[in-house]
């Protein structure tokens, strides 16, 4: 055979194996990696369908919030079923992962679906969230009321009749790298997110600032979102106030305990060391033990929602977005709870700027309010409560 023959024959034979491999490529169907066991679809009716405690138990909602927070994400546009995936399940897709703090592997393995969809839904639900956050992440209440906490309660009523909330900071795992993570470190050497929130005595959060690396002190994120318009910082009334803990300036709106050398200032500190004892240590328990909620609110979330304690590594804003969804979360499974009805809040442009915070005469004004409210406390703690009416 010359060399022309077995040229040709050699290419009539590629032709042909090139041709079978064309037609056995077509003929293939795609395999998924995920398969047996229920799909993400079927996980979502389980959820509703099963046992009363299930959905809550999994994805820390009960059947009927989420049910309503899905009404909520379909009205207002937020989320949209695609072709394969409803709205229900993309919102399961969210709340499993922040609740479980799993892996995109892990909420694979559940919904059966690739890294890559999961991926996808996850951050369109934080997306979704952090939209609807302008919605819940807001006062619920007239300020310039008394909170019926405050008031039903001898502890704190009268004294504290002018508390809107208490306001303070915590810490947040972040995950960034080491080139950037020096200004994250914080006094434990542990790379956090430095969070300042108010929130009002329900727990309800009134407001987040999420923006600050776990370095910065608590007054310079406090500062922040006072002299920021763009937070929409929801200041006190005039008369009215936060209370803080000793870390933040006893300056109008904003009323700390007193912080003497030697004085106990927490309630922790009073359970071990017997009852209050003097005029500012009467003030100090009734204010720690009425401003702690927030730390209560604080916890609570923090229970909630593992991925706080479990923070993927994500770029920042998406950390961010984890965050402030959770937030969002805790407030809309309160409202739920308490009835109270989700709405479209309309904003009124750029938010109040406050920017004399530190002025000696607003100090002075508050130490003197403080003075009032212990002698007040001081006065009744030595004759016996008349009941109010």
């Amino acid at each position: 055979m010359n060399v022309e023959v077995r040229r040709s024959c050699l290419i009539i034979a590629l032709e042909e194996l090139r041709s079978l491999l064309e037609d056995d490529e077509q003929k293939k169907t795609r395999i998924p990696m995920r398969v047996g066991g229920e799909t993400g679809g079927e996980y979502i009716h389980r959820m509703l369908n099963g046992h009363p405690g299930l959905c809550k138990e999994k994805l820390r909602l009960t059947r009927e919030m989420f049910i309503h927070l899905v009404n909520i994400m379909v009205e207002r546009n937020l989320l949209k079923d695609s072709r394969f995936i409803h709205v229900a399940e993309q919102i399961g897709i969210g709340l499993y992962i922040l609740a479980k703090g799993a892996s995109y592997t892990d909420a694979a393995d559940v919904f059966k679906h690739s890294l890559r969809t999961i991926c996808k839904y996850f951050n369109l639900v934080l997306h979704a969230l952090v939209e609807l956050s302008f919605d819940i992440i807001r006062p619920h209440h007239n300020l310039l009321d008394v909170h019926t906490i405050v008031f039903n309660s001898s502890l704190y009523w009268p004294y504290f009749k002018d508390s809107v909330g208490a306001l303070d900071g915590t810490h947040i795992e972040a995950v960034i790298s080491d080139a950037k993570g020096v200004p994250f470190r914080g006094r434990r050497g542990s790379k956090t997110w430095n969070v300042l929130a108010c929130c009002s005595f329900d727990k309800l959060f009134t407001f987040v600032n999420i923006g600050w690396e776990g370095s910065a002190h608590d007054v310079r994120v406090w500062v922040d979102s006072l002299m920021q318009s763009k937070y929409h910082f929801p200041h006190p009334p005039p008369g009215k106030y936060y209370l803080v803990d000793s870390g933040y300036p006893n300056t109008l709106g904003y009323l700390a305990p007193f912080d003497d050398a030697g004085m106990r200032k927490h309630v922790p500190e009073f359970r071990g060391g017997g009852k209050p004892r003097g005029v500012m240590e009467h003030f100090n328990y009734r204010h720690s033990s009425l401003r702690t909620t927030i730390e209560r609110a604080f916890s609570h979330l923090k229970k909630r929602w593992k991925i706080l304690h479990n923070m993927p590594k994500m770029k920042e804003e998406h950390q961010q977005a984890i965050i402030f969804s959770t937030f969002t979360l805790h407030n809309f499974i309160s409202m739920c709870k308490m009835g109270i009805p989700i709405y479209e809040h309309e904003g009124n442009g750029e938010g109040m700027v406050d920017s004399n915070m530190f002025n000696n005469g607003r100090k002075e004004a508050m130490n003197n309010v403080r003075v009032e409210i212990a002698k007040q406390i001081w006065e009744d703690v030595q004759k016996p409560r008349a009941t109010h009416a």
